[in-house]
């Protein structure tokens, strides 16, 4: 089941309602500081002239305080969300260009261990290191395959042992790792399943570190390499994108 990417209305909505929810104290106070000084321009400009001198003086205070709140809330707004906004850009954009970096040198470190074991269709060159940057591609570079020096199986079998390769990937893994670390711990995300989809990525990868390598131990390791390059998991089937990429997008 591929899941819809949201679309720009969507996610301008979904972005409105996540900062109305963060500042509802903030906007319930602007609509009481609104609603004092629209009442007391009401007053003033209804009320027959005796009454308007006799409750003046009210009046004009409850006047300025509407204002000097209303003032109030806009110089807070300018300088607290806005700031907000692009601490929040800042931090994703460094998280998302951390993520493609590190998927990166995964993606080459998986074409160098397939080449040790025994893929010779396999060119460790850029254009098919792109190739295998997309879905599409790193599923037609790496499936079928029968047996142990073919297709993905190539891979699998170098991770069994603490290799160069095995390295290089584990090390990118924690570059991730401590990237999604710095988002979450931002307290930034507004979306909630973009942040259960970081949490257990980051105990995912916590569990990948502890196993090692082996036989056994690597497979939640292939696993994840396969899920993530592919678009596709167990319970969702093809996804037809990187659902890591995709939730620090949506975070």
């Amino acid at each position: 089941m591929r899941s819809k990417a949201p679309t720009k209305v969507q996610a301008a909505l979904a972005a409105s309602v996540g900062t109305v929810k963060r500042r509802w104290l903030e906007w319930t106070s602007l609509l009481c500081f609104a609603l004092l000084t629209g009442g007391s321009l009401v007053a003033l400009s209804v009320f027959p002239n005796d009454q308007v001198s006799r409750y003046a003086p009210a009046l004009n205070v409850a006047l300025a305080i509407g204002t000097s709140g209303i003032v109030a809330f806009i110089f807070y707004y300018v300088v607290s969300e806005r700031i907000e906004v692009r601490r929040r850009d800042l931090v994703k954009q460094v998280a998302l260009r951390s993520y493609r970096n590190a998927k990166h040198d995964i993606a080459l470190a998986v074409i160098q261990a397939s080449r040790k074991g025994g893929r010779t269709d396999l060119v460790a060159d850029h254009s098919t290191i792109e190739r295998a940057l997309t879905v599409d591609g790193f599923r037609a570079l790496f499936e079928g395959g029968r047996e142990a020096d073919e297709g993905f199986y190539a891979f699998q079998n170098q991770m069994s042992d603490p290799t160069q390769e095995y390295d290089e990937i584990v090390l990118n893994l924690q570059i991730i790792g401590r990237a999604v670390d710095r988002l979450i711990d931002a307290n930034l995300i507004d979306n909630p399943e973009a942040y259960n989809s970081l949490v257990r990525l980051d105990a995912t990868l916590r569990r990948i570190e502890r196993n090692g390598a082996g036989y056994d131990e690597s497979k939640l390791l292939c696993s994840f390499i396969w899920q993530v390059f592919t678009g596709w998991n167990f319970i969702d089937g093809n996804l037809g994108h990187d659902p890591i990429e995709r939730a620090i997008r949506n975070a």
